[in-house]
């Protein structure tokens, strides 16, 4: 008989392979290419696939029918990484989505130095045939991503067959594009209240801009398009397009979006108030700086493989250019949508505009990478410039002008009459990206009891310094909406710990309309971005006119200047807002029939419901 001591133990593997369509059952049939999708493996998953941050639900509310989950960890599904794609096969939909979820979540983890995590006990809930519809959407209410499907359309006669049935959970872009989503909706819940024109359009610019950014995790793709391109990406319309399949067999007649194609025109931007077309001219900025960088970077390539003219030959390229030339793109890929996920957590907690956004990536950039040896703060704000993206008020368009404001005072959440025990926020932190340490257990409870009594300190700490943060004394109630340390990576390679917090207050007395629970909330806030020894090194305030103005004048300097520079700044935001509220009420068709304002109509639910496109 055979002795099971000294027998070791084999450990679960690191990571988990799966596959999908490329990047859409039409593009893989014409192609014949499969993505491989390399995700961590997920120790106790469940059917569904059923996990920790994701779980899948494939239920079909049209017809009334419950699909057979699949098990990504029985032996025969493991063997052959995961389920060969098939559009008859609801389980292989069902891997799809959960790998692409796993995948871009994972990437957000690594740009942001920390482990990402619902709100408690969440999970994101993927539903793979929701509804018979034209569209796919993430519902904040129930926390869930719906895909629906269709028949195709027509006039599409690439790759499909008419009025052939269609999933829009087979598409990566689409997958990506919502999940980002949710995404977006944790880390900033207030960014579905549209309180100016680019609240939306940044919701749509960054979904999109991760999207095809995931694109570039597929190097073997990538190659196939710099061979097809001869090096010119800006060509290879295909790998900078969303939802190829999507847009023909829904009538379009070609790709959802694209991230190329319009020459820079700042009319354009001026003039784009719906979100999709305005968040469009951003991401396509983002790509001409992309696009410029590439081309930057890969020139030396080219002058040796062409003995230094740069013009390359006729023929194909030589494997081993093709390559090199393909890293370079996609190490210019991951630097480019680093430097944009890295900027969200700079961003301020409510009414973002996309002047905020290109403050806010230069800032956070600049704490990372003072230098930009490869000059991508200088490509990428200079792209914008040229579509007409920037913040207004800035004296010059150089890093420093750009950067958030610096305390007037030196300003610290561990020294004065209210301070923040950052010790036990530092300690959570730390022991949360230690994967083994990441699931809910009686200690992670006992920090969540932690937790809720470092936020009651930072409250205590705002209210103590709420002039300095853009808040009013005097008005409503003062919370913390979110807090957390990130741990991200800086030139040197050392990990670059930075404290974010997001402080609200909402402002009732400046709100319209009866009804407390229906109108559109007003908030003033501030995001707070701290070194963990406490000093806090950026403010991004949004303030509001404060209720009692004369007080100002009571305060010592230089509280006193700083109170009068922030309630001049509220006065003018809050005749911004109202200005937009004005310009949706006159645009809106409906207004004259219904009681509601038409701003109270503008929701995140009414632009992305399962009736649209």
């Amino acid at each position: 008989m055979l002795s099971t001591h000294n027998v070791p133990a084999v450990q679960a593997p690191d990571r988990r392979l799966l596959r999908a369509f490329a990047f859409d059952p039409m593009s893989s049939r014409l192609s014949g290419q499969f993505l491989t999708v390399d995700i961590p493996f997920e120790t106790g998953l469940r059917p569904g696939p059923d996990g920790e941050l994701v779980q899948v639900v494939d239920y079909d509310a049209t017809r009334r029918r419950w699909y057979h989950p699949v098990d990504l960890d029985d032996p025969p599904v493991l063997a052959q990484d995961g389920l060969r794609p098939s559009e008859s096969d609801p389980r292989s939909h069902q891997q799809i989505v959960y790998a692409i979820t796993m995948s871009v979540i994972e990437r957000f983890e690594r740009f942001t130095g920390r482990r990402f995590r619902w709100r408690g006990d969440d999970r994101l809930r993927l539903v793979p045939h929701a509804f018979y519809g034209r569209n796919a959407y993430f519902d904040p209410e129930r926390r869930a991503v719906l895909f629906g499907y269709y028949r195709a359309d027509d006039s599409d006669t690439q790759a499909s067959l008419p009025h052939q049935l269609m999933f829009t959970c087979l598409s990566v872009d689409i997958i990506a594009h919502e999940v980002t989503h949710a995404i977006v909706h944790r880390m900033r819940p207030m960014f579905t209240i549209a309180t100016n024109s680019d609240v939306f359009a940044f919701h749509e610019a960054f979904a999109d801009l991760v999207a095809l950014f995931h694109h570039f995790l597929f190097t073997d793709i990538v190659e196939d398009f710099v061979a097809g391109s001869r090096s010119e990406l800006a060509d290879a319309a295909a790998l900078l397009s969303l939802a190829d399949e999507f847009g023909r067999s829904t009538g379009r007649g070609g790709p959802l979006r694209s991230a190329v194609g319009s020459a820079p025109d700042p009319a354009d931007f001026r003039a784009a108030r719906e979100p999709h077309r305005r968040g469009a001219i951003f991401v396509a900025a983002v790509f001409d700086a992309y696009l410029a960088t590439y081309r930057s970077r890969i020139a030396d390539l080219r002058r040796l493989a062409t003995g230094g003219s740069g013009v390359l030959a006729d023929g194909e390229l030589s494997p081993d250019l093709v390559h090199r030339i393909a890293a370079e793109a996609v190490k210019n890929a991951d630097r480019i949508l680093g430097m944009v996920v890295r900027g969200f957590d700079y961003l301020p907690a409510v009414d973002v505009t996309f002047g905020d956004v290109v403050r806010a990536v230069i800032t956070a950039d600049r704490d990372l990478f003072p230098d930009d040896s490869i000059h991508l703060r200088g490509h990428l704000v200079e792209a914008l410039r040229r579509r007409g993206i920037f913040p207004p008020g800035v004296v010059s368009l150089a890093d420093q002008a750009l950067l958030w404001r610096a305390p007037t005072a030196p300003l610290s959440l561990t020294s004065g009459e209210a301070t923040v025990d950052l010790g036990q926020l530092i300690l959570d932190s730390t022991i949360k990206l230690d994967p083994s340490a990441s699931s809910v257990t009686a200690a992670g409870n006992a920090a969540r009891e932690r937790s809720r009594a470092v936020y009651a300190q930072t409250v205590n700490w705002a209210k103590a310094h709420a002039v300095e943060l853009g808040l009013d004394p005097d008005a409503g109630r003062i919370r913390v909406l979110g807090m957390h340390v990130g741990f991200q990576i800086a030139a040197d390679g050392q990990p670059h710990p930075r404290i974010f917090i997001q402080i609200v207050q909402r402002r009732e007395d400046l709100e319209s309309g009866p009804d407390r629970d229906t109108r559109t909330r007003i908030h003033a806030a501030c995001t707070v971005i701290a070194n963990v020894d406490g000093r806090v090194a950026w403010l991004v305030p949004k303030p509001l006119p404060f209720t009692r103005p004369e007080a100002i004048a009571k305060l010592p300097e230089p509280l006193r200047t700083q109170g009068r520079e922030q309630h001049a700044a509220g006065v003018a935001r809050f005749a911004e807002i109202r200005e937009w509220f004005g310009e949706v009420e006159d645009g809106d068709p409906l207004a004259i029939w219904l009681d509601e304002p038409a701003v109270g109509r503008l929701t995140f639910a009414s632009l992305h419901g399962p009736e649209e496109g």
